[in-house]
């Protein structure tokens, strides 16, 4: 029986910088990993005339990814580099959020790779310009049940994970202490700002992290509870801070219902969840005592928070930790 490592070629994008973490965990799980990620975030058109392409292409000829194309041609050679300097094909090739890369190069990667697997972590309406590519791959995970049964019957459904391995025993939760992480945008302050008062009105204690790049926000977007910062924080610094509160918030962003990286950290790492995404009552994990829905709810949030938190069947959280969650998504 052969000994040779698994190899796995990984591309998606660098923001909040979780990437490192899965490139950590995957070698720990004992794959050689080919990291093709690159800082799609930094891209800056070079001057107007590339700002008035992209209109152009986007409005008149209707080509969602001309950007992703810009992008990339700025931010991309390292990843060229690199997968010119692939000498024996992958096993695998995972990319994540793959409408961030060209046509032209998916099709270079699929030529370094034996299984070309996509997983779309946004959902497709946001990014339409992956439906383009869906042919280049194997198998295209979406997280967003209705992407899979009203979009496209190539899609497969799966949903987001949570890195067991990132908790910690050591970090015990405040009381009635409340975390959300975002970034600030000025279509949302009502709904934040609304959670913020139901949570001190019912004796909470919010922590809320908003990023922002304005060091200047005006005074009306300055409120107890809310701390901004204007430096993306890690993935791992996230999952820190977010363990020191006993509650975490979710809230739904725009066009999909997938749920977020934060409802499957809440059920892993033995947390109450606050979110006013419903669809979370539709899954395996759902239980009253640990999860409030916004919007749809009886009983108060003190009820909630008085009832004991109710420990989730093991195989079943087995199923959403980041170590079985990456073999099935490989495998099938």
């Amino acid at each position: 029986m052969s000994d040779r490592k698994k190899s796995i070629i990984l591309g998606m994008p660098r923001t909040f910088s979780i990437y490192k973490v899965l490139i950590n965990r995957l070698e720990e799980l004992g794959f050689d990993v080919i990291d093709i990620s690159y800082d799609d975030d930094y891209f800056k058109y070079r001057n107007i005339w590339d700002r008035l392409s992209n209109l152009y292409h986007k409005t008149i000829l209707k080509d969602k990814g001309y950007k992703n194309r810009l992008k990339f041609k700025a931010l991309g050679s390292e990843v060229v580099r690199r997968l010119q300097s692939i000498e024996n094909k992958a096993d695998y090739c995972m990319l994540i959020r793959a409408d961030i890369y060209p046509q032209e190069i998916i099709e270079q990667i699929k030529l370094k790779a034996n299984k070309m697997i996509a997983y779309q972590w946004d959902g497709v309406e946001r990014y339409p310009a992956i439906k383009r590519l869906v042919d280049l791959f194997d198998r295209f995970y979406v997280f967003d049940s209705k992407d899979a049964s009203q979009e496209d019957k190539r899609f497969v459904s799966t949903t987001n994970f949570y890195f067991g391995h990132l908790n910690r025993s050591d970090i015990k939760p405040k009381s009635s202490s409340f975390f959300f992480l975002g970034t600030f945008m000025k279509i949302r302050w009502p709904q934040i700002k609304g959670a913020i008062q139901f949570i001190v009105q019912n004796k909470g204690i919010p922590n809320f992290y908003l990023y922002s790049g304005d060091r200047n926000l005006s005074g009306e977007y300055i409120l107890d509870g809310i701390t901004f910062i204007n430096k993306p924080m890690t993935y791992q610094e996230n999952i820190n801070l977010a363990l020191k509160s006993e509650i975490f918030v979710d809230f739904l962003v725009d066009v999909h219902s997938g749920l977020s990286f934060r409802v499957f950290e809440a059920i892993g790492y033995g947390r109450k969840l606050i979110t006013n995404n419903r669809e979370v009552m539709n899954y395996d994990f759902y239980h009253p005592h640990n999860i409030y829905v916004l919007n749809n709810e009886e009983r108060t949030l003190n009820e909630f928070l008085n009832v004991p938190y109710s420990p989730i069947n093991p195989e079943i959280l087995s199923k959403y930790n980041f170590d079985n969650w990456i073999y099935r998504i490989l495998e099938n």
